[in-house]
């Protein structure tokens, strides 16, 4: 089965294939922190750079941001990644750029970039919450725990974290109640009916399969095992796991193809 885009929806993919959006604001910066210690364990000003073994760490201690050998920027809960920047390229480092975009890169090279360039003096401040933000003064402009548009290939969704449309109005959010939810306008319109399984997350499986996993075990899945997948909340609401050149695997209204 074929799915029909419409114009705004096309558009909305062609601008995602570049992975440039503006992220939208969650709400006010929290405080920043007391103390110069404080400062420099959880933000990264306008400037600086963590190189590989460099990190930053949330002011209750919980959370730390790495930049590892690897090339790899994750935010980690304990010894548990919950968001990464997926760059394996050894040697890169992560700049907070004085132009207000954070990017992973080495050399002339950029891996990762939060497309947040044009906020001259934008810093990065990992949260209580895990959450990475880039901030320019108090309004957010970009958080690791939000997507634009798509799940890459090999990404996971962990509790709270979500993928928003290109025109903001559509979010597809993993509840910590367990279940995957799209909301329009704050309002449910689809889920994965797998509420009751506390923590659970959603993984765009390097297989193709997109997966809601509690504890290790799979309770619910597009059954879409196909190379080099990514899953579209598309400006029209519907949520379409594609294969790399635009075939349609399964969507929210039609279940597998």
């Amino acid at each position: 089965m074929k799915i029909k885009l419409t114009a705004l929806a096309a558009a909305a993919l062609a601008a995602t294939a570049a992975t440039a959006a503006t992220v939208p604001a969650f709400a006010a910066a929290p405080a920043q922190p007391r103390t110069e210690a404080a400062a420099a364990r959880s933000v990264l000003k306008s400037g600086q750079t963590l190189k590989a073994g460099q990190s930053l760490r949330s002011a209750n201690g919980r959370y730390k941001l790495v930049m590892q050998s690897d090339g790899n920027l994750v935010v980690y809960r304990g010894s548990s990644s919950i968001w990464s920047s997926h760059t394996w390229v050894k040697g890169s480092s992560a700049t907070m750029r004085t132009d207000g975009d954070l990017v992973v890169g080495k050399g002339s090279h950029r891996y990762f970039s939060s497309h947040t360039a044009g906020h001259k003096g934008a810093y990065l401040y990992l949260q209580n919450d895990g959450n990475a933000v880039v901030y320019k003064s108090r309004t957010a402009l970009w958080s690791s725990y939000q997507w634009i548009s798509t799940l890459s290939n090999g990404v996971t969704l962990y509790p709270y974290q979500k993928v928003v449309s290109q025109n903001r109005l559509w979010q597809l959010r993993q509840e910590p109640s367990g279940d995957l939810a799209l909301y329009y306008n704050g309002k449910l319109r689809w889920h994965t009916g797998t509420a009751g399984h506390k923590n659970a997350a959603t993984t765009m499986q390097t297989d193709g399969n997109l997966v809601v996993r509690a504890g290790g075990k799979a309770i619910w899945s597009t059954h879409t095992w196909h190379k080099n997948t990514w899953l579209a909340v598309q400006n029209d609401g519907n949520i379409v796991v594609y294969t790399g050149h635009m075939q349609a695997l399964w969507d929210r209204y039609h279940g597998h193809h």
